[in-house]
């Protein structure tokens, strides 16, 4: 009779493999390396995780639980003052680009490395990207400003534009610039 999955194992196994993921990438990965660093055996991996796609997806759904949870006490308070939600919403990803460590976004990595947004991580990661627009979108709507549209693009292009600056240069300098930069469309709005 098998033994049941043991949930610290599978906890230390998706942590081993974020790590690993989230400094090398996925693909530089196997998962040999996995289960050196888990600690694990090949067995116990595959039972917890049939599939390398499956354990990646393990990894993008946990960094969007950590994600959506900083990112909605971001906002706690705020519900009646969307600009001032919009400011917090840029803070905290600027919060998260300025950080010592930080390697990018893990949504925008996985596609910007696997180029292939039709599978279930890629999907996924394209999900959670189009969340935190979503979020842009309806806060910008609420504000009640004329041409939502074109605040909610200027607002995003601000917040991607920290995301694709972060391997160059000096982080916490354009993080601070774009909060700053929405800090700006806000008060002119």
């Amino acid at each position: 009779m098998p033994r049941p999955a043991d949930p610290a194992t599978r906890d230390r196994i998706l942590a081993a493999a974020s790590r690993l993921f989230y400094t090398r990438g996925i693909r530089a990965v196997g998962m040999a390396e996995i289960v050196a660093a888990a600690g694990c055996g090949k067995n116990v991996l595959y039972r917890h995780f049939p599939s390398k796609e499956e354990l990646v997806l393990a990894y993008l759904h946990r960094l969007a639980e950590q994600l959506d949870d900083s990112m909605d006490a971001a906002v706690v308070g705020l519900e009646k003052m969307p600009s001032a939600a919009l400011v917090a919403v840029t803070r905290e990803v600027a919060d998260r680009v300025a950080a010592r460590g930080f390697r990018g976004c893990p949504f925008r990595n996985y596609l910007r490395e696997m180029r292939d947004p039709s599978d279930a991580p890629g999907r996924f990661a394209l999900t959670e990207i189009r969340a935190l627009r979503r979020r842009v979108d309806g806060l910008v709507a609420a504000m009640g400003v004329e041409e939502p549209d074109v605040m909610a693009d200027r607002i995003w292009l601000a917040i991607e534009g920290m995301y694709a600056s972060a391997p160059y240069g000096d982080r916490p300098a354009a993080a601070t610039s774009a909060v700053g930069l929405v800090q700006e469309l806000l008060a002119a709005a």
